[in-house]
């Protein structure tokens, strides 16, 4: 008995959050799916009975399918850039020895998730406009003849996209980092090893876990945000997540909205999926 109250406690303890995910995520999802089920006529009413006319509607679209692979290696390109650049990023964290230096670097990486992801994205509009900073910088020292049209197009999407997520690439990776003990670094530099393949052989393998969740991090909110690039692409951008909005906000075509919405989330599980089956499988080969 006394056993059996041990091993419930647990449970008990996890009670509130298990009710909470299931009121405000699985029941959510069961009318989303629901919703995706709704047929509807000319004038978007629903009609009575379930199909998967919406479905078919996104897969025989080559708009959607179009726009389903644009925010798949958009959401890809991101997050592979986002972890190259927040590789060097959290090293210098974790290396910094002096704590007030560490602790200002840790106040600048975290600042911009205190700031509304609305006001960075203007931000990056100031930045980038024909009349902008940078381009107000490359005509005044006559770099180049007249403004670049550095917006409403992919690349800066892509550009803005890395400088909001990445803080979430540099997290997963100082705790990798943190807990490689310095010993294993001396030892293979003991042992002849010069410090390039000690960083090849040591210390990249053993933060592939960090890479990887943060990569899948990235993936995730990238795939899913659309104010980033409404803001910065324009409403044109063939993305996933601005063809939800034009659908639930301007069109009020719920159904076809809530198919594209899991549509978008079967995607990212997927690559989440395939990411992680690689991650298990690297760990069992070097852990067993």
């Amino acid at each position: 008995m006394k056993m059996s109250t041990r091993n419930l406690f647990p449970w008990l303890m996890l009670t509130p959050c298990l009710v909470f995910l299931l009121l405000f995520l699985l029941v959510p999802l069961l009318l989303l799916f629901d919703q995706s089920l709704t047929n509807v006529d000319s004038l978007l009413n629903p009609l009575p009975g379930y199909s998967f006319a919406q479905y078919v509607t996104i897969f025989a679209d080559p708009q959607y399918l179009y726009a389903l692979w644009t925010t798949l290696w958009v959401s890809l390109l991101t997050a592979a850039i986002t972890v190259l650049l927040a590789w060097p990023a959290a090293w210098l964290l974790v290396t910094t020895q002096r704590r007030g230096c560490r602790t200002l670097l840790y106040v600048i990486l975290l600042s911009p998730l205190l700031t509304s992801v609305v006001i960075r994205t203007f931000a990056w509009i100031v930045l980038l406009a024909q009349n902008g900073l940078i381009n107000g910088f490359l005509l005044f020292t006559g770099l180049i003849p007249q403004p670049l049209s550095l917006l409403w197009n992919m690349n800066a999407v892509v550009i803005a996209y890395v400088q909001v997520m990445l803080p979430f690439a540099v997290l997963p990776l100082i705790t990798s980092l943190n807990e490689i003990a310095p010993s294993l670094r001396l030892a293979a530099m003991s042992l002849g090893a010069t410090p390039v393949a000690t960083f090849r052989r040591v210390v990249l393998p053993l933060t592939l876990p960090g890479m990887l969740t943060g990569f899948i991090i990235v993936f995730s909110l990238a795939a899913g945000s659309y104010i980033t690039p409404l803001l910065i692409g324009g409403r044109l951008q063939p993305l996933l997540p601005i063809a939800i909005y034009q659908q639930a906000m301007q069109i009020a075509n719920l159904p076809l909205a809530a198919a594209l919405s899991l549509t978008l989330l079967l995607m990212t599980m997927i690559v989440a999926a395939i990411v992680g089956v690689f991650m298990k499988r690297w760990e069992k080969k070097n852990h067993g």
